[in-house]
């Protein structure tokens, strides 16, 4: 393996670390979000609903190889279809 797959390979087991915590706040999240619905607190629902889909975000983007990254720090290597 040459550095640029392996570099490409930790980022997406960095994606794999954030959609594990994503996912075990997962549940503790959704009781939040009840909780604020019960005492229409808009902001602090917004807040919490932000920092619930965050992490899945991250999972996501770093999971695909995050590609900005590496055009960062590979720019020369051909890109993987």
């Amino acid at each position: 393996m040459k550095a640029p797959q392996i570099f490409a390979l930790a980022l997406r087991l960095t994606g794999l670390i954030f959609l594990y915590h994503a996912l075990s706040a997962f549940p503790g999240g959704l009781f939040k979000i009840l909780d604020r619905l019960v005492t229409l607190s808009l902001w602090a629902l917004i807040q919490t609903i932000v920092g619930i889909i965050w992490p899945f975000i991250l999972a996501w983007w770093f999971l695909r190889g995050a590609p900005l990254v590496m055009r960062l720090t590979y720019p020369n290597e051909p890109r993987d279809n």
